[in-house]
């Protein structure tokens, strides 16, 4: 019984996560990057990939109540993009090419952007099933 009323409560859990996540594509939408950041925080601590990569994208550029933190956008962004976030690996790849918020280092700009290649390879393939 406990396990059914877990599973119930996890289903109506889905929308309101999909309902955050939205209201914090439009606090960014608007400009509210710390509105955002509220609103993003639980679902990217939870592990909601998109979460973690706004949650990134936000500390990486920094701006509008949120200071530029390339250690936390490197920590958010990992996570995105170690389930299979291809704009995260991407991300990651640009911050280590570009030096923005980190320090420049080629190597690891390329195991990102290896990692983002391999993505999209994986992401093509599954919807050439479909």
């Amino acid at each position: 019984m406990k396990r059914y009323a877990l599973l119930l409560l996890l289903c109506l859990a889905l929308p309101v996560a999909a309902d955050t996540l939205d209201d914090a594509a439009a606090a960014l939408d608007a400009g509210e990057h710390s509105r955002a950041l509220l609103l993003l925080r639980p679902l990217a601590r939870d592990g909601n990939m998109d979460a973690q990569y706004l949650f990134g994208s936000l500390y990486s550029t920094g701006g509008n109540g949120v200071a530029q933190d390339g250690d936390e956008a490197v920590k958010w962004l990992a996570r995105a993009a170690e389930q299979g976030h291809l704009q995260a690996a991407n991300a990651l790849g640009m911050m280590y090419v570009s030096g923005l918020g980190v320090k420049m280092n080629e190597a690891e700009a390329q195991k990102w952007f290896a990692l983002a290649g391999k993505i999209a390879e994986a992401n093509n393939k599954s919807s050439d099933c479909e």
